[in-house]
């Protein structure tokens, strides 16, 4: 088996590998000093990363206090008439990745492909890039409609760094592809130019 990527390991550890790829990964890993290493130091990044971690925060709007979750939902739910679609936006060595944690019932953990939550649970967003940019997130829910979670803003190189707002999910079960959009330089969400990269996940809303 050939050396690993340090994008195999991030999604080893977020849980994205499959049983035997991950099995392989870790074999591999335990028998060549390069991947052990590189292994290792993910794993310590995460764990300071868990420790050090803020609470996930709601959006605050003065003077409206539990009206606050409602109004952010209905600003999340600003649909994109035309979103391009990236079928082939696999990720691959040195591509900006989007993680998240969900936070249910006041315990929080880390997201993985195709994870259950519930309405009302809360995401928030991590970044993985090793340029600086500008980042905006958007989604497709069990009902298709296009939303924006996260106008563009700038964000820092380095591994998972923290989104500063949380995502309350709203009540449309099913199916969400949440897709994040990294470019070099300030943009219209609606039009992002061709040399942004794209990264996603999907979750599957439950009933409560």
């Amino acid at each position: 088996m050939i050396c690993v990527s340090e994008l195999a390991i991030d999604r080893l550890l977020a849980g994205e590998l499959g049983d035997l790829e991950a099995d392989a990964t870790r074999h591999h890993a335990a028998h060549c000093a390069r991947c052990r290493d590189l292994l290792d130091d993910a794993e310590a990044a995460a764990a300071a990363f868990d420790a050090a971690r803020p609470a996930l925060r709601l959006p605050r709007r003065a003077g409206y206090g539990a009206a606050a979750v409602a109004a952010f939902a209905a600003a999340a739910a600003v649909a994109i008439m035309m979103w391009p679609r990236d079928d082939a936006a696999t990720r691959t060595k040195g591509r900006p990745i989007l993680g998240f944690f969900v936070s249910h019932a006041g315990e929080v953990r880390r997201g993985g492909a195709h994870e259950l939550v519930m309405p009302g649970d809360q995401l928030e967003l991590v970044t993985t890039t090793v340029d600086s940019g500008w980042l905006a997130v958007v989604s497709v829910d069990g009902a298709g409609v296009r939303s924006v979670y996260v106008e563009p803003r700038p964000i820092a190189a380095g591994r998972e760094q923290v989104v500063p707002l949380a995502i309350v999910l709203d009540g449309t079960l099913g199916s969400e592809t949440v897709t994040g959009v990294f470019c070099p330089t300030a943009f219209d969400p609606a039009a992002p130019p061709a040399d942004c990269t794209f990264d996603r996940f999907t979750i599957d809303k439950v009933p409560r």
